[in-house]
C-alpha cells in the first residue's frame, strides 16, 4: 500500500515542505528528505513509530486534526505551533489531507508542515521546479493540493487544463466546472488585457513574478492576489502551457493600510526620514504660540502644514485664515490685511476688518511673504513685535491676538542680500523655521502618496484598485518640479483615463515621459546609473534575479541600490 500511496517517490523528496504519510493508526509510513532534515531524524527511525513522537509537534496533544480529517474526510489547515525536535522557534504551519483509495474511502493522510516564512518564497521554489509540474499534475495532485496558493495550468490557447484545490476555495469555481474555459473567463483579472503574466511567459519565454493584480471571485468578490507565471515544458523541452500561482493579496493590503495610517499626518503623508523629523518638529511647535515660518518649493503642501499647525494648537477652535501674499497689489494686499475705515480711498464706501481683524484668537497664514514690499513688511513688523495696528485710513489702534504662520518658495537670506526682505522682519518669522524638502528628495514617500490620492479619488465611486509595477516605475523615474500638487495631478489623469481598474503605465500624462532635467543639469553618474537599473528591471518585469545578471551584479547589490532609489 505504501508504494501505491506514493507512484512518485522522487518528486516526494523533492518537495521543499515537510512531508509524513501516516497510516489510520497515526504511525509513520513515509518521510521526505525536507522532514528529515528538518526533524533531524532518518526515514528509517520513523517508520512505523507515533506521529507524536515523530514530529515534535506542540498541537500534538489536544489540538491534533487527524481524527477529525479521517472522520470529515476533508482536508485541515493549522497555523502558529511550534516543533520540539527542531531548536528553532519558528512558527509553522500545518496541512492534513486525507488519502483515498480507488473507492473513496480514506485509506491514509498526508501532513505537509513548512515555516510560515515559506509562504512567501512559494512561487520562487515552486518556479525552480517547473520541470516538475508537467505531464505529472495529475499523478502529483495530492502533493499539489496542500499548497496554500491556488495553482492553475493553461495550454497554448489559455485554456484552463488544471486547477488546484486551493484555487478553487480562493475562487469559489469548481475544476470541473473551469477545464477548457481561457483564465480570462475565470479568473477576470484587472490583468487580463492589459498585462497578463501569462501571456508574456508564453510570448517572451522567461517567468513573471508577483504581479498584482486583482481577481473576481464566483461570487462577485474582489480577491486582491500576486499573480506568478512559467513555462511547463514536456520531456524533450518544448513549452505546452503555462503554468500560473495566486497568492492572496489581502493581508498585504491590510498592511498597507495600516502602513498608510501609521505615516499620515493629517493631510500629510510621509514615511522618510525627512517628513518624521517634520512631523515631530510639527508636534511640538503646535503646542506653543511661536511664530513659524515655512519654507518649500511650490507645491509641496506649505499650506496643509500650516492648517496641521493650527489644528493641533490650542487656537484650533478659532478662525484659521489664509491670505496669499502673491496675489494682490501692495496697495489692496494693506487694506486687505489690516481693513480700512469708509472713505480712506476712492471706493471705500465703508468700514471693512481686515484679516488679521477676522483671525482674532485664531491663526492668520501669510502665504509667499516673500512677495510683499519693504513698506509693508515694516508694517507687518510691528504688528508681530507690538501686537497692534491700525487701518488704512484709521487712527484707533487695534490689538491682535493673532498666531501668525508665514511661507514662501523664496530663498529669504538671498532676498536680505539683494535688499528686497527686511532681516529684522526675517528673525521675527523665523522663529521656528521648517523646511519642506522636494519630493524628488523623498521618493520614498511616492508610492504611499499614489496610494492616499487613489483613496482619496475612491472615495467619489470606487474604480481604481492598484498600481502597475511599469506604471510605478515611471512615477518614480520622474523628478517631479510641481512636487506633491503635480503628482495628485498626475494620478488624477491617470484615475480619470484608466479603462482596466488599476492605472497602467498608458494612462499616465505625456509630460511624465520627458526628462525635467535641462542638458547637464541633473546627468550625473549616479543619476545615470539609477536610469539603467530601471530600465533593466523593466525590461525583466522586475525579475532581480535576471535584472542582478544583466547588470554584472550580485542580487543583494541590486536590492541595496533599488533601496537607495527608493524602488523597494
Amino acid at each position: 500500500m505504501h508504494d501505491n500511496l506514493l507512484p512518485d517517490r522522487w518528486l516526494f523528496d523533492q518537495m521543499s515542505q515537510g512531508m509524513l504519510m501516516l497510516d489510520l493508526n497515526r504511525r509513520v509510513l513515509a518521510l521526505n528528505r525536507s522532514a528529515q532534515e528538518f526533524l533531524r531524524l532518518g526515514e528509517e527511525e520513523a517508520i512505523g513509530r507515533p506521529c507524536w513522537e515523530v514530529s515534535g509537534f506542540s498541537l500534538c496533544a489536544d489540538q491534533c486534526p487527524f481524527h477529525e480529517v479521517v472522520e470529515t474526510r476533508e482536508g485541515r489547515k493549522t497555523l502558529g505551533f511550534e516543533c520540539s525536535r527542531n531548536r528553532s522557534s519558528a512558527s509553522l504551519c500545518l496541512d492534513v489531507v486525507p488519502l483515498r483509495d480507488a473507492s473513496g474511502a480514506v485509506v491514509a493522510v498526508m501532513e505537509s508542515f513548512r515555516d510560515a516564512s515559506l509562504v512567501k518564497d512559494l512561487a520562487d521554489r515552486l518556479q525552480k521546479k517547473q520541470t516538475l509540474l508537467t505531464q505529472e499534475m495529475e499523478r502529483s495532485r495530492t502533493v499539489i493540493n496542500s499548497i496554500a496558493d491556488g495553482i492553475y495550468t493553461v495550454d497554448l490557447d489559455m485554456r484552463i487544463t488544471g486547477f488546484s484545490r486551493s484555487a478553487e476555495k480562493m475562487t469559489g469555481f469548481a475544476e470541473e466546472e473551469v477545464l477548457g474555459l481561457t483564465c480570462r473567463e475565470v479568473l477576470r483579472t484587472s490583468v487580463c488585457d492589459t498585462d497578463c503574466p501569462l501571456k508574456w511567459t508564453l510570448k517572451n519565454q522567461k517567468p513573471v513574478q508577483n504581479c498584482v493584480a486583482n481577481l473576481v471571485a464566483k461570487d462577485g468578490r474582489r480577491l486582491p492576489a500576486f499573480l506568478s507565471s512559467d513555462l511547463l515544458r514536456d520531456g524533450d523541452g518544448d513549452v505546452f502551457g503555462c503554468i500560473g500561482i495566486i497568492r492572496d493579496r489581502s493581508e498585504v493590503e491590510s498592511l498597507k493600510a495600516k502602513l498608510l495610517n501609521e505615516y499620515s499626518f493629517s493631510d500629510f503623508v510621509g514615511k522618510s526620514k525627512s517628513m518624521e523629523e517634520i512631523f515631530g518638529r510639527i508636534r511640538t511647535v503646535a503646542a506653543t504660540e511661536a511664530t513659524v515660518l515655512i519654507q518649500g518649493e511650490s507645491g509641496t503642501g506649505k499650506e496643509i502644514m500650516a492648517r496641521a499647525i493650527h489644528f493641533r494648537s490650542s487656537r484650533k477652535g478659532d478662525a484659521f485664515v489664509k491670505v496669499n501674499c502673491a496675489s494682490l497689489a501692495e496697495s489692496l494686499l494693506e487694506s486687505e490685511l489690516f481693513g480700512h475705515e469708509k472713505g480712506a480711498f476712492t471706493g471705500a464706501h465703508k468700514d471693512k476688518p481686515g484679516r488679521f481683524e477676522l483671525a482674532n484668537g485664531g491663526t492668520i497664514f501669510l502665504d509667499e511673504i516673500g512677495d510683499t514690499s519693504l513698506a509693508l513688511q515694516a508694517k507687518l513688523l510691528r504688528v508681530l513685535q507690538e501686537k497692534e495696528f491700525e487701518r488704512v485710513g484709521g487712527i484707533e489702534t487695534l490689538k491682535a491676538d493673532v498666531r501668525v504662520i508665514a511661507a514662501t518658495n523664496k530663498n529669504l537670506l538671498r532676498e536680505i542680500e539683494k535688499g528686497t526682505f527686511r532681516e529684522d522682519l526675517y528673525y521675527r518669522l523665523c522663529v521656528v523655521p521648517i523646511s519642506i524638502p522636494p519630493l524628488r528628495e523623498r521618493k520614498e514617500d511616492l508610492p504611499l502618496l499614489v496610494e492616499t490620492f487613489i483613496q482619496k479619488f475612491n472615495a467619489r465611486g470606487e474604480r481604481i484598485f492598484e498600481v502597475s509595477s511599469r506604471a510605478m516605475a515611471v512615477l518614480m523615474a520622474y523628478d517631479w518640479p510641481g512636487n506633491v500638487r503635480e503628482l495628485e495631478n498626475a494620478v488624477e489623469h491617470a484615475y480619470v483615463t484608466s479603462t482596466t481598474g488599476r492605472i497602467e503605465r498608458q494612462f499616465l500624462p505625456a509630460s511624465l515621459f520627458r526628462s525635467a532635467a535641462t542638458p547637464g543639469e541633473r546627468d550625473t553618474p549616479v543619476r545615470a546609473e539609477e536610469q539603467q537599473i530601471l530600465t533593466v528591471l523593466q525590461a525583466h518585469r522586475w525579475h532581480k534575479h535576471d535584472a542582478a545578471l544583466e547588470l554584472g551584479i550580485s542580487r543583494t547589490t541590486l536590492w541595496r541600490k533599488m533601496k537607495q532609489m527608493g524602488l523597494e
